[in-house]
């Protein structure tokens, strides 16, 4: 059932608690349960991951690790026609990041040289989701911009079928892309593989990917013993409309986030009365119960909303809509214009769609090349420009009571 809410001359905390939010996620059980999850592979390796693959997965794979010519198979199997459309993707989404790709950079003042390397994390795991859908966009969102900032190891988890096998669009799409390790778990256990390594599964230095709440918890629990991004949970929408916006496109954009179910969220922020009375009927089926319909005084209350609740995506159709965006400061992707649905991000426009959510945009990134590069900084004094600096560091470590700190300075200064 369609929900609605009235945010005119109502506290935006009261409203902004109205909104709909994944509910009970990382409960202690989740992270207890993942805990054991991920110390069982760590001391069992394999013999873990195969059995916990069947009892979640209901199949026991003949191996762990796709042989080459099953991911070879599955992109010989493509039609011309998917094949030209992932093709279209993985080139727009490799053009997208090749842009915002970080650059070392050195700066020299008076004999005193500071600056900054840039390289590429060596080895990068990457979770596909699987079991109840099969995600092959979720591969060219991550695996790409890994290959961009230039990771020699790629290596993906995702789930098993039936057949002991991942879904064959994402084996095709890792034939596209050239990756050759991909293995057939998923889940908690196949987070702790590649933070800890197994016998099939090599170690990583970061774990990427979205999963559902177990493997978030797996991904907290390892991290310090690798990296990991941003998490990311149920799907998110705000849409910010204004009166000239057409009820249908309205309200297929609010079903086409709540389609996600579990936990998703597809909310209208609006002024106009008429385009709540006009898309309420044209929200049904399970996806409706997604759905919350907001009445608020102006654009302007609109953003503020957004910008506490911290949305994964918000798509603004309204004829100032550039004049909108400038104001959000806490969104994973912004949608600009009656013509940019969210859903064009989310598998071919460009930027990838592994975006924070749960109200982390206020402080987390959209995935990029910067997830997969490590900066490096470094300092090169001439005698001259060590002997301008030094008195003042030397003063500084002293007021600190650091007083070797001091030291490897006065020795240079005599």
């Amino acid at each position: 059932m369609v929900r609605k809410l009235d945010a005119r001359r109502r506290d935006l905390r009261e409203v902004i608690g109205g909104l709909r939010r994944p509910g009970g996620f990382l409960s202690e059980k989740v992270r207890d349960t993942a805990r054991r999850i991920v110390e069982d592979v760590r001391d069992r390796g394999d013999a873990a991951l195969l059995e916990y693959t069947e009892r979640f997965d209901g199949v026991r794979p003949q191996k762990i690790r796709v042989p080459q010519r099953e991911i070879e198979r599955a992109g010989e199997s493509l039609s011309p026609g998917i094949r030209d459309s992932f093709g279209v993707a993985i080139d727009n989404v490799r053009a997208f990041h090749e842009n915002e790709m970080d650059h070392a950079w050195e700066r020299s003042r008076a004999g005193a040289t500071t600056g900054q390397r840039v390289r590429p994390i060596r080895r990068a795991g990457l979770y596909i989701p699987g079991g109840h859908a099969a995600y092959p966009s979720t591969l060219v969102m991550s695996a790409v911009p890994a290959q961009v900032a230039g990771v020699q190891e790629v290596r993906v988890c995702t789930p098993p079928g039936p057949d002991g096998l991942p879904d064959s669009y994402v084996l095709a799409v890792a034939s596209l892309l050239g990756l050759e390790q991909v293995y057939a778990v998923g889940g908690a256990q196949a987070v702790a593989a590649l933070a800890h390594g197994t016998e099939s599964v090599e170690a990583v230095d970061k774990v990427i990917g979205p999963g559902n709440d177990y493997v978030t918890a797996a991904k907290l629990e390892v991290f310090g013993i690798v990296g990991i991004d941003a998490p990311q949970g149920p799907s998110e929408v705000l849409v910010i409309a204004d009166a000239g916006a057409l009820p249908e496109r309205v309200a297929s954009d609010l079903m086409a986030q709540a389609e996600h179910l579990s936990g998703a969220s597809a909310v209208l922020l609006t002024p106009s009365e008429g385009l709540i009375s006009s898309v309420e009927p044209l929200l049904s089926g399970e996806p409706a119960d997604q759905v919350t319909l907001v009445h608020v005084e102006n654009l302007a209350q609109a953003v503020e909303i957004s910008n506490r609740y911290a949305p994964e995506h918000v798509h603004i159709i309204s004829a100032d809509h550039e004049a909108v965006m400038q104001d959000l400061d806490a969104v994973g992707m912004v949608a600009l214009g009656d013509f940019s649905p969210v859903a064009l991000g989310d598998y071919a426009a460009g930027p990838s769609h592994a975006l924070p959510s749960g109200g982390t945009a206020a402080w987390a990134s959209a995935l990029g090349t910067h997830d997969f590069l490590t900066r490096t900084n470094y300092i090169h004094f001439t005698r001259e420009a060590m002997r301008n600096l030094g008195p003042h560091v030397e003063c500084l470590a002293r007021l600190e009571g650091f007083g070797n700190h001091a030291a490897s300075i006065t020795t240079r200064m005599r």
